[in-house]
């Protein structure tokens, strides 16, 4: 699968964001072209153009589309009031193995919104009240895109300290009070272990592997999945360092209705405990219960590794 430069693209669409000429069509298709270029040692080879239609784009990078659309989901929600502490807190972590595609891809979509909304602003009929909306999205657009600039200039000591945070994990209850993931994993062979466990580290160290959000059906709403060979595990954003665990499956086809149908019932048994759960975040009792379920979590999926082991992921 070929991997995409969009650092000279945005370059150059940043330094001219200030004058803003293009047609939104020729963007849409310009957009297309970046995610088909190559990268090559010599930077000069990857600015050339390359024609292939946008459904073939799709089947060779729907699984990077599918990170995109997740971190996107996010990304588009900031108001106008945002702090860095909130933007910062839906990006991935710089460890990441496409961080800076996904940064540089988010902020050609910022650029792709600033376009749209500079084509409604040269309606002549546009009201007073819809310039000063318009005018409000596309400085709120400028200050993502300087943020993930800011992100992509880090030194390496800030970045060596912020590899350091982790995300706080909570695990979700059935409703008669047992832990659902150590349920499931004793109806899995333990030759999954090791996946299972791959998947769970990539969301405490920020990295979401494969992410997926759920889109195509309401009832799952809210819920994202990180994904290995066969494993799956469901999970949703509860507080910006926090993601409850809901759900650790095996997935055998990706057109498997009891698999669906299974997976929605786990997630209304999960929203009708969810503000319970988001309330007692700040309960000692609760967290200190949740700390011991995880570390059961850990000796079912690595039994030889230690409280102290797992802290250095």
């Amino acid at each position: 699968m070929a991997n995409v430069d969009y650092e000279q693209k945005c370059k150059e669409e940043l330094g001219s964001i200030q004058n803003i000429e293009f047609n939104i069509n020729k963007l849409k298709s310009e957009i297309g072209r970046l995610k088909l270029e190559k990268k090559s040692i010599a930077k000069e080879m990857i600015r050339q153009p390359m024609t292939v239609s946008v459904q073939e784009e799709q089947v060779q990078d729907d699984s990077f589309e599918d990170e995109i659309n997740y971190y996107l989901r996010s990304y588009r929600q900031l108001d106008e009031n945002f702090k860095d502490a909130d933007i910062k807190s839906i990006l991935p972590r710089k460890k990441h193995p496409r961080y800076k595609d996904i940064l540089l891809r988010l902020s050609l979509e910022s650029v792709k919104e600033i376009k749209e909304v500079n084509e409604i602003l040269r309606n002549e009929d546009i009201s007073a009240d819809e310039k000063i909306l318009c005018e409000g999205i596309i400085e709120t657009e400028k200050r993502k895109i300087d943020f993930i600039k800011s992100r992509l200039i880090k030194s390496d000591k800030e970045e060596k300290d912020e590899q350091e945070e982790k995300n706080k994990i909570i695990l979700a209850p059935t409703a008669t009070g047992n832990i659902r993931l150590i349920d499931e994993l004793e109806h899995i062979p333990n030759d999954y272990y090791a996946g299972f466990k791959e998947l769970i580290d990539s969301i405490i160290d920020g990295t979401f592997k494969n992410v997926k959000a759920f889109a195509s059906n309401s009832e799952l709403s809210g819920l994202t999945e990180v994904k290995g060979f066969k494993i799956r595990v469901a999970f949703a954003r509860i507080d910006t360092n926090t993601y409850a665990l809901i759900s650790a499956f095996i997935k055998k086809s990706d057109n498997d209705k009891l698999y669906r149908e299974t997976l929605i019932r786990k997630a209304r048994e999960y929203y009708r405990l969810e503000d319970s759960i988001k309330q007692n975040l700040s309960n000692p009792e609760f967290l200190e219960e949740n700390e011991k379920s995880i570390q059961q979590l850990f000796n079912i999926l690595s039994p030889k590794e230690t409280k102290a082991e797992r802290k250095e992921i």
